[in-house]
């Protein structure tokens, strides 16, 4: 199978492409910015190509006609990013690759969406906006898949990642900040995602051709509970401040996968919240 997937670069993206990669039958292309690092690529048998507009783009599909696209690209806004950066990057970008994907005749695209709801972020509201247009356009044979996906957390993330810095803050035995964490999240390790990434594609067949995955472990402790796993993990002596942060307006309280559908495609969790947190520090230490 030709696997196209964008994002190469990022956390998510790298992992996937190491995934399928890692299956000799795979022909794996890498899509990347030209000024994106590319260390997290290195020694892998893959087709690493660079796009900068939808022109180049479109040279990369017309030269090696992918079966499946996938696509891991997302501005979180994290940064202080301009709406029109967020538009261009979780809106503009997901419809020139869909536009091509039916263009060039591919089975399906995989799109990489999120569990929040719209007024959480303009991150959030511009992922589900894609998505919402998406279910206007006749797709003809293409498959579109979007895959809601929780707080995924790993070895090498980045970090500016929740589970990172306090990881991160933890090891230094430094006092942390935090709010009174009583939000309820679904942290799901990396190795599960990458997994139902798998499943999913291996199960295209019986999927409907307009169809949306929850992705996550199906559980959602609270975010003081993450905290104090982690703290305990790393036999940590930093000074937990819980209370001492005010909560983010809008802040969404609970969030947890449905994970039946995933289930029933024959995905099973492999990493518990404390299996995938000592991973994290053996990486770190």
């Amino acid at each position: 199978m030709k696997i196209l997937i964008t994002g190469a670069s990022g956390y998510l993206g790298s992992q996937l492409v190491k995934k399928f990669a890692a299956n000799n039958d795979n022909v794996v292309i890498a899509v990347v910015r030209a000024s994106s690092s590319i260390s997290r690529l290195s020694n892998l048998s893959i087709n690493l190509v660079t796009a900068d507009n939808e022109a180049q783009l479109d040279g990369i599909f017309s030269l090696y006609q992918p079966d499946v696209v996938i696509n891991t690209v997302a501005l979180y806004g994290r940064k202080g990013e301009s709406q029109s950066s967020l538009i261009e990057a979780n809106i503009d970008y997901p419809s020139q690759l869909l536009s091509l994907t039916k263009k060039y005749n591919a089975k399906a695209f995989i799109h990489t969406g999120t569990s929040l709801p719209d007024d959480v972020s303009a991150y959030a509201l511009t992922k589900n906006t894609f998505v919402k247009l998406a279910a206007f356009q006749d797709l003809a044979s293409t498959q579109f898949i979007n895959i809601e996906l929780e707080h995924f957390y790993g070895a090498g993330d980045d970090e500016n990642k929740f589970t990172s810095y306090v990881i991160r803050e933890c090891l230094a035995h430094r006092q942390l900040n935090l709010t009174a964490g009583t939000q309820r999240r679904d942290f799901i390790y990396i190795d599960d995602v990458t997994s139902a990434y798998q499943v999913i594609l291996e199960k295209l067949d019986v999927l409907d051709m307009f169809d949306t995955i929850s992705v996550g472990s199906g559980q959602a402790p609270t975010v003081r509970e993450l905290v104090e796993i982690i703290h305990s993990c790393a036999d940590s002596n930093a000074e937990l401040k819980f209370g001492a942060v005010a909560m983010r307006d809008n802040e969404l309280m609970y969030s947890c996968a449905n994970i039946v559908k995933l289930t029933k495609l024959g995905w099973k969790k492999q990493n518990s919240l404390e299996q995938g947190i000592f991973k994290c520090l053996k990486h770190k230490r």
